[in-house]
């Protein structure tokens, strides 16, 4: 033993379990906490499912979509968003609207805002909630069968937006109803189910309520409806006329969905380039059966919507020019993603 008996122990190299691949050199802790949360056997479990439902089908199956991917969850939300900012974000956005509505109550300002605005949003605005509640329930659908963890994720937050603001604009009626005489919205489940401005956005709604195809749905959702009716809705008719009518509140409510829109936006494209990295003759050959079939019903579902822009007295643009607008950004966006919009309408 002699001298050996006090030498220090030789250094030895750490190592741990690395069970993720990080995009970059080092994994961010988006990564660590998302990724494999939804397991798969091409990942960790080489015996193979052990959950099986009594028909012998797994939790998860590749032919829940069309769509094709070699690896899920190569995904990566470019906004890199996990449960806790999202919770905050959330919160930061429901303080903006009750500081909006606090203030808006001190200066008395809902009893100055224009007559027609006040008849747009107990009818027609109040009728939007049932739209954003219908698509939360439609990528409630899409999340639960998405191919990985990092891929349903964002689907998740989307959902939820949905509902919160199908929600901020029930606690704006129900304000404005102890602030403005007479202010009911009492016949908007009427308009939304009856009304010709909204029977193109109720089609598509139910007919994605009836869709299986999870890929289908966050595909049509985000990159038809959102650019095409959401944007036109909710940024060009609400938050541009808001202010012109006398109205401060609806417009940082209309805000919020915007800034909600832009992030999903965001998380879209790097979600098709996903697809056309992956598997790029396959995908966009499903991408092109779905915008056949579903581009003309967003489509009449957008222009239904124009003439609620001529019942506003101080509309700031005519509806078909509105509409024409968001068409070229739609456009542009599909360049950009690199799909084809002219494609032959299904019969």
């Amino acid at each position: 033993m002699g001298a050996e008996s006090g030498a220090r122990p030789r250094a030895t190299k750490k190592s741990g379990f690395v069970y993720i691949k990080p995009a970059k050199r080092k994994a961010t802790q988006y990564e660590e906490i998302t990724l494999h949360t939804q397991w798969d056997p091409r990942n960790f479990a080489v015996a193979g499912w052990f959950n099986l439902d009594k028909n012998g089908q797994p939790p998860w199956r590749e032919d829940a979509t069309k769509l094709k991917a070699t690896d899920w969850w190569e995904f990566r939300d470019p906004n890199a968003e996990w449960f806790r900012p999202f919770v905050k974000r959330q919160a930061d956005i429901g303080r903006a609207i009750e500081q909006s509505i606090a203030g808006a109550k001190r200066a008395n300002t809902c009893a100055a805002f224009d007559p027609s605005w006040v008849e747009f949003l107990q009818t027609h605005y109040a009728a939007y909630r049932f739209a954003e509640y219908g698509l939360f329930l439609v990528l409630c659908q899409a999340q639960r069968e998405a191919g990985s963890d990092v891929v349903a994720q964002p689907l998740i937050f989307q959902s939820v937006e949905k509902d919160r603001h199908a929600q901020d604009i029930t606690l704006y009626c129900m304000e404005l109803e102890s602030q403005i005489e007479g202010f009911s919205d009492a016949r908007a489940k009427d308009v939304w189910m009856n009304a010709p401005e909204w029977q193109g956005l109720r089609r598509v709604t139910e007919y994605l309520l009836a869709c299986r195809d999870w890929g289908e749905i966050s595909f049509v959702v985000n990159c038809l409806l959102e650019p095409l009716v959401s944007s036109l809705i909710c940024r060009d008719l609400i938050l541009r006329n808001a202010p012109r009518h006398g109205d401060v509140i609806t417009s940082v409510i209309a805000q919020a969905a915007e800034a909600c829109r832009k992030n999903n936006a965001d998380c879209t494209k790097a979600f098709i380039e996903l697809l056309l990295k992956q598997a790029p003759e396959h995908n966009l050959a499903v991408i092109d059966g779905w915008l056949s079939t579903w581009l003309p019903l967003v489509e009449q579902a957008a222009q239904d919507i124009t003439p609620l822009f001529a019942t506003l007295a101080l509309c700031a643009t005519d509806g078909n020019d509105a509409l024409a607008a968001v068409k070229a950004e739609f456009k542009l966006l599909m360049a950009e993603l690199g799909l084809n919009t002219n494609v032959e309408a299904a019969a």
